[in-house]
């Protein structure tokens, strides 16, 4: 059995109002949520799909659009997400059983993730123990010097070589994710995603190009983008 965390717990706070939950946004006639369990539900690559909520009305219609969605033989969990990402993951992780073999963690702020990235991303896991998609740092990076009242100016350049960018989802064998957010949690490390704590085990993790944009949406302006790749004009 294998089970994916699919998150939606997150305040939106970058999102300035101009909706009232982004994950519930709609964009191409779907919304954001609905577009991430579409692609599990036709990758067919976990049984047991654990959704965190923020609060009890995002729950009901979080719920409402999961009876839409996910097919018969799959078993959902609504679970309460926590203050943090790491809080929600590991308030999820204790809802899955032990004898799951393999974890996805999947941000639904991301809608545009593909069945076919998801298969890869299982396989690689199988045999490595955990992959995720990223892609190669392509533009020149700063260091800022940050000083009160003034813009950040550029202190140096950082060295791109062998940067890449994570995204979701990331997925693991299930024994690898539990030691290593606990790792984490033991050692007061405030790991921004499960990579950085398989990570803290010494276990490498295998880096997938999914080849297609894969954006998070964080601001109105990532909406907008996005509805620009849905509706075709970028592929």
């Amino acid at each position: 059995m294998n089970a994916a965390i699919l998150l939606a717990a997150g305040q939106g706070e970058r999102m300035l109002e101009s909706v009232p939950d982004k994950i519930l946004a709609e964009v191409a006639g779907s919304t954001l949520f609905s577009r991430s369990l579409l692609a599990f539900r036709e990758a067919a690559v976990a049984h047991l799909w654990v959704i965190t909520y923020r609060d009890e009305r995002q729950c009901d219609q979080l719920g409402a659009e999961v009876d839409k969605i996910a097919p018969d033989g799959v078993e959902i969990i609504l679970q309460k997400g926590g203050e943090e990402r790491r809080h929600s993951v590991q308030n999820a992780l204790a809802r899955i059983p032990p004898e799951a073999e393999i974890i996805f963690v999947h941000d639904c702020a991301r809608p545009m993730i593909r069945p076919e990235s998801l298969t890869e991303l299982l396989s690689e896991a199988r045999e490595g123990g955990g992959a995720v998609l990223a892609y190669p740092v392509r533009d020149t990076l700063k260091r800022a010097q940050i000083s009160e009242g003034s813009p950040p100016s550029a202190r140096e350049t950082v060295e791109r070589t062998n940067l890449w960018a994570v995204e979701t989802p990331q997925v693991f064998r299930t024994s690898l994710l539990v030691e290593g957010m606990n790792r984490a949690r033991a050692e007061d490390i405030a790991v921004t995603d499960e990579t950085s704590a398989v990570e803290l085990l010494g276990q490498p993790v295998t880096l997938l190009d999914p080849g297609y944009p894969n954006p998070k949406i964080t601001t109105p302006a990532d909406l907008a983008y996005v509805e620009f790749l849905l509706n075709g004009k970028m592929t």
